[in-house]
């Protein structure tokens, strides 16, 4: 019988070991419930009962519970809190996890509810914002200008912040996130920079041959031939006429950028069509131009002045820059819309590509910017349409030609 004291030693050995491993599980189980808050079913068995470790796992359950409903309605609160921002806020914790979103988070990240609880990285599908993160984790707080990739819809720029955040709700470590989209200030600010660019230009150039024709006249007048000084004189005056324009236009977008509102007249639209035409008969028929007036819309009431300027623009811009045109059509019609004013000619039109920048400030097809055109006419057009609450647009015409529509809402 000399085996029955090895039995017993192995016995002994697997009970301890059963022993430790239950009791590791104990020890997991309330490690897990007591500082992460995860709450599981509690342990249960022999070994439990007879160390009586009911009551202390009883408690300890019941703690977790409590403490997650107060982590529970502290979130609930700041969603609350958060819902109506119209800023971007994320709560990330410290297993880079989404633990909350509001509606303009989920709108900038198109985000879905079941998103809540996954993993960031993937949601958010921007290296600069995990980097942003990362900051937060050893900074405890950062900021950054934030570039969004969100394909097939347009990019967006973001100015993110972050900080740790309330460890009672999220965790610990657990951080929030702040983003404002400040996309419309990135465009303004490339749009200054070329309004700086372009302006600088476009006015060095006609102060430059007028600075120099009138010191030549100045400095060589007495030995200058009549044809010489008739011709110099002829340049400067050209290069006044273009420098006027170009500040009268200049003053047109900033009145019309600064305006709060319009009046409108009944049949000014139309008003302002016929005097217009009228006035530039003269120029049109220099030019070999026949312009046609078709104007049959019922209600055509627009601002008397902002009507005026607005047709002054699109028949100058067509006798300016549409090339080979013999016939410019002006017509009006209703449509669901409102009122539609069209402006077509047969000249050469503009390639498919450049129909979108058209209306863009500044911006010059190569035959404008062989003409000397200053890049204002049709961005005031559009400035017009929209202070009436309209919009403008330009399409191509079959054969050949451009026809650029303005769209007025009806009155009220």
């Amino acid at each position: 019988m000399s085996w029955i004291p090895w039995l017993l030693l192995l016995a002994i050995a697997v009970l301890f070991g059963w022993a430790l491993a239950e009791i590791g599980r104990c020890v997991r189980w309330a490690r897990r419930a007591m500082l992460r808050g995860e709450a599981s079913e509690r342990p249960r068995g022999w070994l439990v009962r007879s160390m009586r470790l009911d009551e202390l796992f009883l408690s300890i359950e019941s703690r977790t519970a409590n403490e997650s409903e107060i982590r529970a309605a502290a979130s609930r609160r700041i969603e609350a809190l958060l819902a109506p921002l119209t800023d971007a806020v994320l709560v990330v914790d410290a297993q880079d996890r989404l633990r909350l979103a509001n509606p303009a988070a989920s709108a900038l990240f198109n985000l879905n509810p079941g998103d809540v609880g996954g993993p960031i990285v993937p949601l958010v599908r921007s290296a600069d914002f995990i980097e942003l993160i990362r900051q937060v984790r050893v900074a405890g707080d950062a900021r950054s200008t934030i570039l969004l990739n969100r394909a097939p819809l347009a990019d967006v720029w973001i100015q993110g912040a972050g900080a740790r955040t309330d460890p009672e709700a999220f965790g610990e470590d657990a951080a929030i996130f702040v983003l404002a989209d400040v996309t419309a200030l990135k465009r303004l600010q490339a749009m200054e920079r070329d309004f700086v660019t372009n302006v600088s230009h476009d006015l060095r150039t006609p102060v430059t041959i007028l600075r120099g024709y009138a010191e030549t006249l100045a400095e060589d007048q007495a030995t200058m031939s009549a044809e010489d000084r008739g011709r110099f004189v002829l340049k400067i005056v050209n290069s006044v006429g273009r420098l006027q324009g170009l500040v009268e236009g200049l003053l047109a977008l900033a009145s019309l950028e600064t305006a709060q509102g319009v009046r409108r007249e009944p049949d000014a639209l139309h008003v302002a069509a016929r005097e217009v035409a009228e006035e530039f008969a003269a120029r049109c028929k220099a030019a070999g131009v026949r312009l046609a007036l078709h104007l049959e819309a019922a209600n055509a009431d627009a601002d008397p002045v902002q009507a005026r300027r607005l047709i002054q623009n699109l028949i100058d811009n067509a006798l300016a820059h549409a090339s080979g045109m013999s016939l410019l059509t002006i017509s009006t019609r209703n449509t669901v819309n409102g009122v539609e004013l069209g402006v077509q000619d047969d000249g050469a039109g503009v390639p498919q590509a450049e129909l979108s920048r058209l209306f863009d400030r500044f911006y010059r097809t190569d035959k404008s910017r062989k003409a000397g055109g200053s890049g204002l006419g049709l961005s005031i057009v559009r400035q017009v349409a929209e202070l009436h609450g309209g919009s403008a647009s330009a399409e191509l015409v079959n054969p050949k030609g451009l026809r650029i529509v303005v769209t007025l809402p009806a009155s009220e």
